[in-house]
């Protein structure tokens, strides 16, 4: 009896040391994809030509947009390890902003949905609607003021107003996401006249460490008088390698450029993680791009003098100068300009960074 009851013993021991090790194991694994304590992540997915943004806290989790319609968000996600979202804001009814969120709200617990109520006639929305009506999915419509609070971190919807949505792009949701002392901006495929919109109202203090980029870098965003308010540190393009869109627009890139703000792209860099504990920031790129072709360049027959600044050998005067003096037919066509000598001319070529656009209206 004294030998059945330490083997007994001895078993139970062994068991509840097993039990602890798994236990450890579960607990080391889930720590590989939690967010520490007091920080707060936003990942910028590669999605190709779409938009998709993760934010992520010990404790919670927000999807804005998902991108085509595919799992690329969803396997994203499950690498995390996230499961439920407290949050998922589709900021227009474009395909490459909510297609990927229906495999997404299908397979994950979702509380809400934030959209502009703005209808398409498309078979993706159409899916889109019928699966949050399906799962019975809290929906709500955006509108300016709206707030959302989780933890330390508040979610401002800037944009639109329901009087004022109409089209799809105009009618993105625009949402500025506060983590104490550090910002972000995010626009959808908000264009100048939305823009346009959030400078008029009163109160819209829009000051963002890092903004994600209107539309993919069309030149039909991110207006100068926009990023006079925004003043971001950080510049994120989400945007589709090899685009037949353009996009990023040169102009867009340059406007950026002059006013110092370090340029992201998801075609250049991959997935793009930013951490903060809301009073500085890293970031983490997937790829390495510091010998890749320039991230900008600066049209010489559209850039204004801000933009032309940034070229090798052209000051105040010679922007005046060469903006006088348009248009150019090539690179060496610069020797007009007074001061800019064969051998100037050459330097600018080597800097890569201006090139002949066609000249805008």
């Amino acid at each position: 009896m004294l030998n059945e009851g330490y083997r007994m013993h001895k078993i139970i021991r062994i068991m509840t040391l097993m039990v602890l090790l798994l236990l450890c194991m579960l607990t080391l694994g889930a720590s590989v994809q939690s967010v520490q304590d007091g920080y707060v992540e936003v990942h910028f997915i590669d999605v190709g030509q779409g938009d998709a943004i993760v934010i992520r806290s010990a404790n919670h989790a927000v999807l804005i947009d998902g991108g085509n319609r595919n799992t690329t968000v969803l396997d994203y996600l499950s690498s995390l390890g996230v499961q439920k979202l407290d949050l998922v804001v589709g900021t227009h009814a474009h395909a490459d902003h909510i297609g990927g969120l229906i495999p997404v709200l299908e397979q994950l617990s979702v509380h809400e949905v934030m959209d502009p109520a703005v209808v398409h006639t498309s078979k993706t929305f159409e899916d889109y609607l019928t699966v949050i009506d399906r799962k019975n999915i809290r929906f709500t419509v955006a509108d300016t003021g709206l707030k959302r609070s989780y933890g330390d971190m508040l979610l401002h919807v800037l944009h639109p107003t329901q009087s004022a949505a109409t089209d799809l792009n105009n009618s993105s949701i625009v949402i500025h996401l506060i983590y104490h002392k550090i910002s972000f901006l995010f626009t959808g495929d908000a264009e100048q006249v939305s823009e346009r919109a959030i400078l008029e109202r009163s109160g819209q203090n829009l000051a963002s460490t890092i903004l994600k980029v209107g539309h993919h870098g069309s030149s039909t965003s991110t207006s100068s008088e926009f990023l006079s308010q925004v003043r971001p540190e950080v510049a994120i393009f989400s945007v589709g390698e090899g685009n037949t869109y353009g996009h990023p627009h040169d102009l867009v890139i340059a406007r950026l450029a002059a006013q110092h703000v370090d340029l992201y792209r998801t075609d250049m860099h991959g997935h793009i993680i930013i951490r903060t504990d809301g009073n500085t920031f890293m970031i983490e790129a997937q790829k390495d791009v510091e010998d890749a072709f320039p991230l900008y360049r600066i049209g010489i027959n559209s850039a204004d003098a801000s933009q032309l600044k940034q070229i090798v050998h052209i000051d105040e005067v010679r922007a005046r100068s060469l903006i006088s003096l348009r248009p150019f037919t090539s690179l060496e066509d610069l020797a007009r300009i007074p001061g800019i000598g064969p051998s100037r001319v050459r330097d600018i070529i080597q800097q890569g960074l201006a090139y002949v656009d066609v000249e805008e209206d």
